[in-house]
């Protein structure tokens, strides 16, 4: 299962494949996944464009939205957990 999502998190984000070769719903859902706009603006940065502020700006703000989702994930199993006694979600 992790190979699977590795793979899928490189093609969606542009890691290997040029995000404009990707169909649009592809870019899209690239958009809101982490290592998108750092790829980019390592590209940019590279390329001698200078750091993009913006881009960088997007990738903190979406490693924010996911670590309040890993929050409130694990709030919610581990209250789920107490109540039923277990250690698994099932």
């Amino acid at each position: 299962m992790s190979n699977v999502a590795s793979s899928v998190l490189l093609l969606l984000t542009g890691a290997n494949v040029p995000r404009e070769t990707l169909p649009g719903w592809m870019q899209a859902f690239g958009d809101v996944l982490p290592l998108t706009h750092a790829a980019e603006a390592a590209r940019q940065l590279s390329a001698g464009g200078g750091l993009d502020r913006g881009r960088l700006g997007a990738e903190l703000a979406t490693g924010i939205g996911y670590a309040v989702l890993a929050v409130v994930l694990l709030a919610l199993f581990e209250r789920g957990s107490r109540r039923r006694a277990t250690l698994d979600v099932m």
